[in-house]
């Protein structure tokens, strides 16, 4: 009787140290997965304010220079590989890039120019649509991050990630 319990908390705790396990290798693989999707996410949205900043430069000329600032920040940010050792650069840019691209949109509304032309209204409601998926992206990445983070420094799986070499993740998106 003795040794069928002692079993029984054996095999409990060989299934615990694999469920551990499992966790630990699908929040690694969730981290691969969440940085494609906010590079994705990234790509589409940074595509899209094209349009926005193009009608725009035309009308909008006292915020030329904040026009010209977000051309050059597009560009430094595509010119950074969307790799893991790449993110925090990457999205630090990209947060910055996020912040002036609101102090715009904020400005537009001073045009009423823009306000009736009916391809800059498209234009901008196709960047506000891609622009709330990024955000969802944020949250599934952020919420990524968090679960590694927690895997790597909770003890009994804190021992398994460190037989396992992983890594840190990066840090979170922060807005």
């Amino acid at each position: 009787m003795v040794l069928l319990i002692l079993l029984i908390i054996i095999l409990a705790f060989a299934g615990y140290i694999i469920k551990l396990n499992s966790d630990l290798l699908a929040n690694k693989d969730n981290i691969l997965r969440s940085m494609a999707a906010l590079d994705a996410s990234i790509i589409k949205k940074n595509n899209a304010i094209l349009d926005v900043l193009s009608y725009a430069q035309e009308v909008a000329t006292k915020e030329a220079n904040l026009i010209a600032e977000l051309f050059n920040l597009r560009q430094e940010i595509n010119k950074v590989k969307p790799k893991i050792v790449n993110a925090p650069l990457r999205y630090q840019k990209q947060s910055e890039f996020d912040r002036k691209i609101q102090l715009f949109l904020n400005a537009c509304g001073r045009y009423p120019e823009l306000n009736k032309n009916a391809s800059f209204q498209k234009s901008l409601l196709n960047y506000q649509n891609l622009d709330q998926a990024f955000k969802e992206n944020v949250e599934f990445y952020n919420t990524c991050i968090d679960k590694l983070n927690w895997s790597i420094h909770s003890f009994p799986s804190s021992i398994l990630a460190q037989m396992d070499n992983t890594k840190e993740p990066p840090s979170r998106y922060e807005f």
